[in-house]
Parts: C-alpha cells; structure tokens; sequence
C-alpha cells in the first residue's frame, strides 16, 4: 500500500504583484493628501467666520443692553511715546514682519472726536507705553517696551508677553497703558484709520477716504461722503470681554493667521467721520453718532474673503 504524502505549496507575490499592490497604495495616498490638503487652514477660517460674527453681534447686543454705550477700552493700535500723551502717538509699523502686519490702516488725527467717542461711551483706550523708563512686565529689558524693540520682547521665551496681550498693562505682562480720551471739541484724538477700501467692508459703491503722504487723511484728493472709519483691536482690555459687564463676552477671539511674534487679534471698524463738501472744498466732517461698521481679520480680510479661505475658492493662508 502506498502513501501518498502531500506538499502544501507555499508561494510568494511576485514582483509585479508588488508594484501593483504599491501603485494602489500610491494612488489611494495622493487622493487622501489632496482631500485634506489646507484641512487645518480651512477649519480656523470657519472658525474666524464664526467669530466675526460673534464679536459683530456682541458689540450690537451690548450696545442695545447698555443703553446705547459702545463697549470702551480697546486696543489702540497705537504706541505713545511719552507716557499718557496723547499727542506722541503714532501707530504702530504695518508692513510685513511688523507686530502689525497690516498694511490696510495709516494713522490720522481728528480735532474734536473726542467729543463723539466719549458720548457713545468710548472713554479711553489702550496704547504702548513706549517711553524712555516704562515700566516694563518682569523679564523684559529696560528698553523692551519700545516699539523698536517689540518683536524681540515677544519672540523672548525668558518673559510671559505674546502679541495678542501686548496692549495690556505691564503687571498683565503687556506695555500697554489706558489713556483716557478728552472729552471736548478741540484736542485732537489720534486713531488708526482704515484705507483698505470701503467697498470690500461697507458695499458695492462704497466712496473712499486718501491717506494723505506721511499719514493722515488727505480730504481734498478723498472721494466725497467717503465714511472714515477707525480701526481699533478687540483685545482683552475692553470691557466688551467682561463677563460681569450685561452683554459682555466670555472669551476673546484669536485670529490664527499671522506669526506668533504678530498682533492675533480682530480689527473692529468704527464710522467717526465723513467726507463732506462746504460748496467749495472737501471738508472733514465728525459724525453726530459713532457707529459700528464692520470686522475684518488680523490681516485685514472682511468675513467674505475670509469664508473663501473656508471653501477653497481663495487660497489659504
């Protein structure tokens, strides 16, 4: 009787088999990178949508709940260079690589606005200390609070400062000071003024302001019944982030589209001023009430630019 002993066979892929298994895996790799390619940048634009929207129906609604007061104490968006003088403040640098970064605004001086602030309830707002011997958040040099001196102050990992606090007081590990604003119709109240175009954050039509060469508003080359708007941080100094305040808001937004070293948070614009015509020339005219007109991105995107980031229409930053 014989027996008949079986071999299981055992057998490898051969080479071709591999490379169409690998080709496979290549193929399914580049589809899944290319639907996920922006992914992250794409979600924190939603995400700045979301919160344009929340910080342009929470200046509304305290507005409403406070008896027609505008929130007070915002980011000025500008340094001073001797302590609480209103009249040494400049804005801070805005080209790229600056803290700003915002090549949208030009600074300006407007006699009288203060006026108009303080009755809508603005009162004071928040500038740079950038004096000779500030007093400066503990592990910052001496000169670190000037404005020369800003970026390395906030790219230091040996002290507590990051861009978006920058405007709060030193023993908040800012350089910020509050600087209250006049209440007359004769100082003239310094302000960051937007020059980004009117029509991307008013409407099709929109007329514009000039900015005159070395700054301020040229009124004469200004497009008449342009709005002048002031720009203005919604940073943590405002009362708008006090919960305790009615309609105050829990947290304050942060803007992830800038360097770490830059200023992260959103730009709130203010209508204060029109251009106007006397029947001979251009004039600068304060409004009778101050008034919100729109919020655009710490890199001065308007909440439609910044929903193209979102779908893709627009590329990501």
């Amino acid at each position: 009787m014989y027996r008949r002993t079986l071999r299981r066979v055992q057998r490898g892929f051969t080479l071709l088999e591999l490379l169409v298994v690998v080709a496979i895996l290549a193929a399914i790799a580049g589809t899944a990178t290319i639907a996920l390619q922006d992914t992250d940048a794409r979600a924190a634009a939603a995400a700045h949508v979301a919160m344009m929207d929340e910080l342009n129906k929470g200046i509304r609604t305290f507005r409403v709940l406070q008896g027609n007061v505008l929130p007070n104490n915002w980011d000025s968006l500008q340094a001073v260079t001797t302590a609480g003088d209103l009249s040494t403040a400049a804005l801070l640098p805005e080209t790229d690589g600056d803290i700003l970064g915002l090549a949208d605004l030009g600074g300006a001086t407007i006699t009288g606005l203060g006026e108009r602030l303080n009755e809508i309830g603005i009162t004071s707002m928040q500038f740079i200390n950038a004096s000779t011997g500030a007093t400066v958040p503990d592990g910052v040099a001496a000169t670190g609070c000037e404005v020369a001196n800003l970026q390395d102050t906030i790219s230091d990992r040996g002290n507590a400062v990051v861009a978006g606090n920058i405007f709060l007081t030193p023993a908040a590990n800012g350089c910020g000071q509050a600087i209250a604003i006049p209440d007359d119709g004769t100082t003239a109240i310094p302000i960051a003024v937007w020059f980004g175009g009117n029509e991307r954050v008013l409407g099709v039509g929109a007329p514009e302001p000039e900015e005159a060469t070395g700054g301020g508003i040229d009124v004469t080359a200004s497009a008449e019944n342009a709005k002048i708007l002031m720009a203005v941080g919604a940073g943590p100094s405002s009362n708008l982030f006090d919960a305790s305040e009615l309609g105050g808001l829990t947290s304050v937004p942060v803007y992830r589209h800038v360097a770490s070293n830059q200023y992260n948070r959103f730009i709130v614009l203010f209508h204060v001023a029109n251009i106007g015509n006397d029947g001979t020339s251009n004039t600068l005219d304060i409004v009778d009430q101050v008034a919100l007109a729109a919020i655009v991105d710490g890199a001065g995107d308007t909440k439609e630019e910044e929903l193209g980031e979102w779908d893709g229409t627009r590329n990501t930053i």
